[in-house]
C-alpha cells in the first residue's frame, strides 16, 4: 500500500511546502481560525500542524497553542522559524505524534483539524478515532472545527488526472519554480479513497530542472451525511456547517467547514 502520508515526509515535499501551501493558500482560513479563537478561547489543540502556517499566527495572537502532526520534518521546519522568537516559541508546544492514537494529558477548549488533513486517514475507523481522541482532549463544552472538501464526483471520475500545478517560490538568493505534475490518479470507490502519484521539480530562472522526487498521497473522500454521522457518533453536537471561510451555506462539491460541539 502506497503511504497515504509520503508527501509530507518526502524531501522535497516538505522543503516546498511552505510556497505551495503557505499563507493565502486556503483562502480566508487563518481569519476564520482568529475569530473562533477569540470566540470559544484557548488553549487551542492543532492536528497536521506542519510547518507552522496556523500554529505559529495563532501564537502570536496570544493563544497557548499545542500543534500536532507525525512527521518530524515538517514539525523541524516549524521550530526553526521561531528559533529567534522566544515569546512565540513559549506559547506553543509540538507533538510528533499520530492523531489516531495520542495522549497529552491536558484538554483543550478548541482543536481544529485544518487544510483537509482527515483525509489523510484513510481508513473510517481509524477517522472515527481521531474523533473520539479529540473528544477525550476537549473540556465539556469545547469546540472542534474540521476542514474537509466535499467529493465532486464529476472530478473523480474523470479520466483524466488534474493539469500539473506550477507555482512560483523564492529562495534565496534565486527566485525557483516548484512545478508538481501529477503522474496518476487513482480512485477505489469502494473504500473510498483516492491516490494520486506526483513528480515534484524545482527549477532554476532559467528552468533548468534542478531537483525533482517522485511522492504520493492518499485521500480518503467523506460525504457530508456520513460527516455528521461521525460526530453524533463520537460525542458531538453540529453547531454549523459552511461550504467555505466566509461562512457560506453547505454546497455539493465545495469544502465542508464543520463547527461542532463536545457533548
Amino acid at each position: 500500500m502506497i503511504d497515504p502520508n509520503a508527501y509530507y515526509t518526502s524531501g522535497l515535499g516538505v522543503r516546498t511546502y511552505d510556497p505551495v501551501y503557505g499563507t493565502g493558500a486556503i483562502s480566508g482560513d487563518l481569519e476564520f481560525y482568529l475569530g473562533c479563537a477569540q470566540r470559544y478561547g484557548g488553549p487551542i489543540l492543532e492536528m497536521a500542524a506542519g510547518t507552522g502556517r496556523l500554529t505559529i499566527p495563532l501564537a502570536e495572537a496570544g493563544f497557548d497553542v499545542t500543534g500536532l502532526d507525525i512527521s518530524a520534518a515538517m514539525l523541524d521546519m516549524a521550530k526553526a522559524k521561531l528559533a529567534n522568537r522566544p515569546e512565540i516559541a513559549n506559547r506553543i508546544e509540538w507533538h510528533e505524534a499520530d492523531m489516531r492514537s495520542f495522549a497529552l494529558n491536558r484538554d483543550f477548549a478548541l482543536a481544529i483539524v485544518p487544510a483537509r488533513s482527515l483525509h489523510h486517514v484513510i481508513a473510517p475507523e481509524d477517522q472515527r478515532a481521531v474523533l473520539q481522541c479529540l473528544r477525550r482532549h476537549l473540556k465539556p463544552g469545547g469546540h472542534l472545527i474540521i476542514h474537509l472538501f466535499d467529493p465532486d464526483f464529476d472530478r473523480l471520475v474523470a479520466e483524466k488526472p488534474p493539469a500539473p500545478t506550477v507555482r512560483e517560490a523564492g529562495e534565496a538568493p534565486n527566485i525557483h519554480t516548484i512545478r508538481r505534475t501529477t503522474l496518476s490518479c487513482r480512485c477505489d470507490f469502494l473504500r473510498q479513497t483516492m491516490t494520486e502519484v506526483m513528480l515534484l521539480e524545482l527549477l532554476d530562472p532559467r528552468g533548468q530542472v534542478i531537483a525533482q522526487e517522485e511522492t504520493s498521497w492518499t485521500l480518503r473522500w467523506i460525504p457530508q451525511q456520513e460527516m455528521a454521522y461521525l460526530l453524533e457518533l463520537c460525542g458531538f453536537k453540529v453547531r454549523a456547517l459552511y461550504s467555505d471561510f466566509k461562512q457560506s451555506p453547505p454546497a455539493y462539491g465545495r469544502d465542508q467547514v464543520w463547527v461542532a460541539q463536545a457533548c
